[in-house]
């Protein structure tokens, strides 16, 4: 087989990874620039041959710079100071003065004396405050977001060409079937009913491994692995397949690195996929725990969505660099390395100029990187070890050492395999497409000079677009593409395979075709969006540059456009309850409209817009069939009717909002509450398009101000931006009475937190079902589990996730003090109400909390319902129980037998016999023992004899928030606080009662209790 196109695609491979990002280069860029700009006396200083030494002992000495010098066998860590930021030395020093008497900074790492003559005339301290300042997270993040907004596309072909290619040699090899070749391609179109779907181990979604099925047959494709195609006749088959396999070591450990170390855990956290791996090897989990939940690919282009979960799973926890011993922030230098590293495919390439084999039958092989040594070493000097021809030096950081090593072999084996493989990208169709027209009995006069002629490919059964570049004297070439952006990629004739390098672009004028290779309509200009036919366009402005919103103005990625209230210039949504009613009375309604939203890219935002079609497509919708909303062959896009899913989703992006009628919309296979799919063909009015991206401006110059102003801004004038800092310190230190007396803490805002936490549903509306959530709860909307559609318009949340800078919804009864004032965004909070008839609770892992991160458990507005707090061993409980309608003694009775299901789940424990009397006494019982601690709020009275508690036990407290003699009630809170200090998290909850005056205008506490846990 010619190697040529094989030789290519290692080259683009090359090129993608020598791109990639160096945080020791982006951080040490930052640092001369930051010494020239604000620090120009430090100029001549650079930060990769200047270094940050620490030592045992020091001596006075009056002619240094620090007044001190030390002997170099005192010497006990040498960092540059590019390394030293990186891991953020400061945290090294309580105090940073007394850096200086222990640390210098000198022009050598390696001396007998460093004093005066050596040093670099810096004082320690002084670096210290400079880092402290500096986002070095945030700035790595910036670098990450420009490579994948540059080579996204490249990533997602390079995947795909990766699976094609892969099925093709291994068929030519006799490794796979013919039949089963040819399954790989169908399923990319899909073809003979095959649906592909995502692969799960016990609810944890790999972020690149996916399957395909139909009647026949089953196939699961593994990147990276030896043989990325597995097949079996049905799942139950595929399922055993799996467990015979993962009995090897080896390959239950490959196979667990295609799931994030967050969801791995490795020890941190029972019944992470290690440890269900294991389980079920022993024979103690069922094998049904492989695909345990079903997941259809919805989307047209499965490697567009695998290339964005891998992009999604490469930001995780925003904590980009990471420092060692926490296996969470490790995930980080997994993903990359593993997700770029093994699309490289199974064919055999030996190259002899290149020094090292390009074969990858086993990832990362050809580095010469031990993934094991880099990615679970203990120590600096085993990390530094896994890299070859690198010295070992003093502290840690995996993924500065190993990247750039990748980058610079990249980076020489695109040099060797530019020698190799011709420039001309041409060739790889010159000399086949004529062949290819004779074989196929095809004239050039069959192929349009304005359209296409779609051919299959017969050695791989690909469809190919043969058509005629205009610009190119009508030349013939080979193409497969997008649609909805315009741009095709040339393909090699014989393969399939795209060239990344060759692009066409497919451009309409005056109702004709062009296929032109220089661009046109879509062929990268930019997108000007004020001259396209829609009603509103605007560039949405941050919080950082509006000078209404003094107390948020730390937020520049982020703006008042939808939330809590929807800017006058856009059109409200249509309510949920209305669209609801309409859908499920289809035939009255078909052809009226509804207002949705959604987050989209630039490019979808455009095509949208443009084409004035749901996902942005230039196709007709086909058929619809009447009252059975979108056709199962029809690839949808989602949008929301609640402004809090398209606020989160619009961030940093563009917001759409459309028109769109009731026939074309449908919510089955939809995963999120108040979200609808729309054909991707389906007309739609597009009434807005608003530019979010925001582009992290800085806060602008406030106006200089006269002495009589600034006086009267000094003292009369409430610096609520500062109050709320000082609140986030308390917070931070573990001070839960910054919550006391300050009224109710609850919204229905949603938004991802880094913090991973177990959730469980238990409702007597589902008798028979526990629902058990493991992944994350994100941006994209809530959890339909989670979520109760009978309150209000839209519905409300059960269980959701916000941060700080929001704390409130300005409309909830008693919520005195945090409708102004907030504790940030760097304050993580998770709302657990109860569900419609029974109760949500949660399961979080002490040590998952990291320091300057806290988190605030909140129940909201208590009024008949039960909350409880308990902890066992280094886990802590939340469960809420209640009903939403007034059903007399449910929560003392049917509510804490949901609450007992919840906590038994959540605790892994087997349910208890819930016979018999069940009352608030018994849920005493239960926790005391069961749990080390615990915490029951709950309301208390005569007129339901089942929830006064008559008995004590020693290791579970009780808080009635309502008892009868309480004349004018209001409400109970209860809210718990977990914060890191000195690597230990330390647990408080608050449990308050709210009372009225007679008139009910004015809201004060009755009584409190604050427990540690």
């Amino acid at each position: 087989m010619n190697t040529q196109w094989q030789q290519k695609y290692l080259l683009e491979y090359n090129d993608l990874v020598s791109k990639f990002p160096s945080p020791e280069k982006v951080t040490s860029d930052y640092i001369k620039h930051k010494f020239k700009t604000d620090l120009p006396w430090f100029s001549r200083v650079d930060p990769d041959k200047t270094y940050f030494i620490q030592f045992s002992q020091n001596r006075s000495n009056s002619r240094s710079y620090t007044g001190w010098d030390h002997l170099g066998k005192y010497k006990t860590d040498a960092l540059t100071l590019t390394q030293a930021a990186i891991i953020n030395i400061g945290y090294r020093f309580e105090v940073f003065d007394e850096a200086n008497a222990t640390a210098g900074i000198y022009t050598t790492n390696n001396a007998d004396l460093f004093d005066e003559t050596n040093e670099a005339k810096m004082l320690p301290s002084e670096y210290l405050y400079f880092l402290k300042n500096c986002d070095f997270a945030g700035l790595y993040n910036k670098a990450l977001s420009d490579y994948w907004s540059k080579n996204h596309e490249k990533f997602k072909l390079l995947l795909k060409n990766y699976y094609i290619s892969s099925s093709l040699y291994l068929y030519k090899n006799n490794v796979i079937s013919k039949d089963e070749h040819e399954f790989t391609m169908k399923a990319l179109n899909r073809d003979d009913n095959i649906e592909l779907f995502s692969f799960d181990i016990y609810g944890y979604y790999s972020s690149d491994i996916f399957g395909a099925k139909n009647d026949d047959r089953i196939m699961l494709f593994i990147p990276g692995a030896t043989n990325p195609f597995l097949f079996s006749e049905n799942i139950s088959h595929l399922r055993t397949h799996l467990k015979e396999l993962i009995k090897e070591n080896d390959n239950r450990e490959l196979l667990s690195r295609h799931f994030s170390l967050y969801d791995c855990q490795d020890g941190s956290t029972f019944y992470g996929v290690d440890s269900v791996l294991k389980e079920i090897v022993n024979g103690n989990f069922n094998e049904s725990y492989f695909m345990y939940t079903y997941k259809k690919f919805n989307e047209r282009d499965v490697f567009d969505a695998i290339s964005f979960s891998v992009q999604k799973r490469s930001f995780s926890d925003g904590d980009t660099i990471i420092k060692s011993n926490s296996e969470a922030q490790r995930d980080y230098a997994l993903t990359i390395i593993q997700a770029i590293v093994s699309m490289i495919p199974v064919f055999d390439i030996i190259l002899p100029e290149v020094s090292v084999p390009l074969s990858m039958g086993i990832i990362a092989s050809s580095m010469g990187i031990s993934f094991d040594q880099l990615i679970n070493g203990d120590t600096y000097e085993e990390r530094r070890s896994a890299i070859p021809g690198v010295a070992t030096n003093a502290v840690l950081l995996g993924i500065s050492f190993a990247l750039p090593y990748l980058i610079s072999k990249a980076s020489e084996n695109k040099v060797i395999l530019s020698q190799t493989v011709s420039n001309e990208d041409s060739i790889l169709n010159e000399t086949n497409i004529d062949n290819f027209l004779a074989e196929n009995g095809i004239n050039k006069d069959d192929i349009p000079a304005n359209g296409i002629l779609e051919v299959d490919i017969k050695k791989s059964g690909i469809p190919v677009n043969l058509v005629k570049i205009s610009d190119e004297d009508n030349q013939i070439v080979a193409v497969r593409g997008s649609s909805q952006s315009g741009i095709y990629y040339e393909v090699d004739i014989e393969t399939g395979y795209e060239i990344l390098s060759r692009r066409v672009y497919r451009t309409e004028y005056n109702n004709e075709i062009f296929w032109i290779r220089n661009g046109g309509l879509k062929g990268g200009q930019p997108f000007d969006f004020e001259n396209l036919d829609i009603p509103t366009f605007f560039v949405d402005k941050p919080y950082s540059e509006l000078a209404s919103s003094p107390e948020l103005s730390f937020i520049n990625d982020d703006s008042p456009l939808l939330f809590p209230y929807v800017d006058s210039r856009l059109p409200k949504p249509t309510s949920e309850m209305d669209i609801s009613y309409y859908s499920s009375n289809f035939s009255s309604f078909a052809e009226n409209t509804v207002t949705l939203m959604r987050g989209a890219t630039e490019e979808e935002a455009w095509n949208i817009a443009y084409y004035k079609t749901a996902g942005g497509s230039n196709k007709e919708l086909e058929e619809i069939f009447i009252g059975g909303g979108p056709q199962a062959n029809l690839s949808f896009t989602e949008y929301t009717s609640n402004i809090r899913s398209a606020d989160a989703a619009s961030r940093r992006h563009f917001l759409v909002v459309i028109n769109v009628k009731i026939k074309y919309i449908s919510n089955d296979n939809v995963l999120y509450a108040n979200h609808w799919a729309i054909p991707d063909e389906a007309p739609v009015e597009v009434l807005a398009v608003v530019d979010r991206r925001f582009i992290f401006p800085e806060p602008p110059t406030p106006p200089k101000l006269s002495l009589i102003q600034k006086i009267s801004q000094r003292f009369f004038t409430e610096d609520i931006d500062e109050t709320s800092r000082i609140n986030f310190q308390r917070l931070n230190s573990g001070n839960i009475n910054v919550l006391k007396g300050r009224g109710s803490l609850s919204s229905k805002n949603q938004r991802s937190i880094y913090l991973r936490f177990d959730a469980v549903n238990a409702d007597d509306l589902r008798p028979d079902e526990i629902y058990v959530k493991k992944d994350q709860f994100d941006d994209l909307g809530y959890d339909r589990y989670f979520y109760n559609n009978a309150v209000g318009l839209d519905g409300s949340p059960t269980l959701n996730t916000y941060t700080g800078e929001f704390l409130t919804d300005p409309s909830l009864f008693g919520s005195l003090y945090w409708s102004k004032y907030n504790l940030t965004n760097k304050t993580s909070i998770i709302r657990v109400a109860n569900s419609a008839r029974g109760a949500n609770g949660i399961r979080i892992a002490l040590k998952e909390v990291q320091e300057n991160k806290p988190v605030i458990i909140t129940n909201g507005n208590l009024s008949g319902c039960t909350t409880i707090v308990a902890r066992k061993g280094e886990y802590l409980y939340e469960v809420h129980t209640g009903t939403l309608e007034p059903l007399l003694g449910f929560t003392s009775t049917t509510g804490v037998k949901k609450a007992v299901e919840v906590l038994s789940t959540l605790a892994e424990q087997e349910i208890p016999s819930l016979a018999g009397t069940i009352n608030n006494d018994f849920l005493v019982d239960f926790l005391a023992e069961n749990f080390d601690k615990s915490l029951v709020t709950y309301s208390s009275s005569t007129l339901k004899p089942d929830s006064i508690i008559t008995i004590s036990r020693d290791n579970v407290s009780t808080f009635p928030y309502y008892t009868d003699d309480i004349i004018h009630p209001g409400f109970g809170t209860s809210v718990t606080i977990l914060v890191r200090i000195d690597d230990n998290t330390v647990v408080k909850s608050l449990s308050e009662s709210y009372v009225t005056n007679a008139d009910g205008s004015r809201i004060s506490v009755f009584k409190v209790l604050s427990k540690d846990f």
